[in-house]
């Protein structure tokens, strides 16, 4: 069920404050058994489809269901969006971005402690959106908040599996010492993103801060849960805008999404070997063969290559990617990137994109 945006929350109150930015939201059942709201996003003349879950606390749940949902929806991007503590530098009603999610609880217990962290980065592209919006304080006319002014920035989050509740514990002392470029902590982000990069989907985790450790329950029972996932919300809302408007702008140009002269010129004398070539390539690819590579009689088989460690599981852009990175690698059988162009030709010979590389190929050869 291809759908554009998928939103991953932990708790109801985070749900709900998503759910509030869509129309005709109607609910989902996945084979499984897990229910989500599936509506529509409009900013200007372009409207996004949106599905949203509420995953439980935790970075199992957070991980499960983010994998089960990418499967069923194929998303173009993904979201974590909820609440977390603050660690330093913030305020209640701030929102934090991951620049990364860093899992602070892996170590191996001795006589000292050593800690074993681990790392996930969030996606390049929404990554640099973010900081646009933080800089431009784009996101704040969301907030009619006429008494407190919040600000955003992209920065390192922490991960663990306990809700941290005083800067007494013993694990903000291990935060403190290990992890202190975090600003946040939360239990869900590290969980989130592990699928995020296994399928080389985009996805960020945005966090609005409800509480600073400290008098935590106080916070909490001041209502500052409930105004830190509408500050996050929010901030989710301009990052669609912003998206929104770039797909515009994209369809009406001859740039990046779908170029259909212009040919960039790889800076590899094996274009696989160049990152933007490649990721340009896997985009055209999907968006003729809709199943991917096994698609259309199996273009990928067809072009020599092997086609057994291909995913059904996975989108049609990452079972693309997956194969254009084997090609690069070598192991995919027999199968060139000419002989892959050529065949691709043969299904698409009206497709000027696939025409153009064709002719650079050749020429290049």
């Amino acid at each position: 069920m291809k759908t554009d945006i998928l939103v991953i929350t932990a708790l109801a109150l985070e749900f709900k404050a998503v759910e509030q930015l869509l129309i005709n939201t109607i609910p989902i059942r996945h084979p499984t058994g897990t229910y989500y709201k599936r509506g529509s996003f409009t900013a200007g003349q372009h409207t996004f489809s949106v599905a949203v879950v509420e995953t439980g606390a935790g970075n199992v749940n957070s991980a499960q269901e983010t994998e089960r949902a990418i499967t069923f929806f194929q998303p173009e991007y993904i979201f974590f969006v909820g609440i977390a503590g603050g660690i330093k530098d913030v305020r209640i009603g701030d929102v934090i971005v991951s620049s990364e999610v860093i899992h602070y609880e892996g170590g191996k217990a001795g006589e000292v402690y050593k800690p074993r962290l681990s790392t996930y980065a969030a996606n390049y592209e929404l990554m640099s959106l973010a900081k646009l919006i933080a800089r431009d304080n784009s996101w704040q006319h969301r907030v009619k908040d006429k008494i407190n002014t919040y600000k955003a920035e992209v920065k390192p989050i922490a991960a663990g599996e306990k809700v941290v509740a005083s800067e007494r514990s013993a694990t903000y002392e291990l935060l403190n010492q290990y992890v202190s470029q975090a600003l946040a902590v939360e239990m869900e982000g590290y969980g989130f993103l592990a699928p995020i990069h296994s399928h080389h989907a985009k996805g960020i985790v945005i966090r609005g801060i409800s509480d600073l450790l400290n008098n935590k329950e106080v916070a909490d029972a001041s209502g500052s849960q409930p105004l830190a996932a509408r500050n996050g919300t929010a901030f989710l809302a301009e990052m669609l805008v912003e998206l929104a408007n770039e797909n515009r702008h994209s369809s009406n140009t001859t740039n990046v999404i779908n170029p259909k002269v212009s040919i960039i010129k790889p800076n590899s004398a094996n274009p696989l070997d160049d990152l933007e070539w490649r990721n340009r390539l896997t985009k055209i690819l999907a968006d003729l063969y809709e199943v991917g590579p096994t698609d259309n009689g199996g273009a990928w088989k067809r072009a020599g290559g092997k086609i057994g460690f291909l995913s059904n599981n996975s989108s049609n852009e990452t079972q693309w990617f997956t194969a254009l990175e084997r090609l690069a690698k070598g192991g995919a059988g027999p199968i060139t990137l000419e002989s892959l162009l050529k065949t691709v030709q043969q299904d698409f010979g009206d497709n000027e994109e696939i025409n153009n590389l064709c002719k650079y190929i050749s020429l290049s050869n």
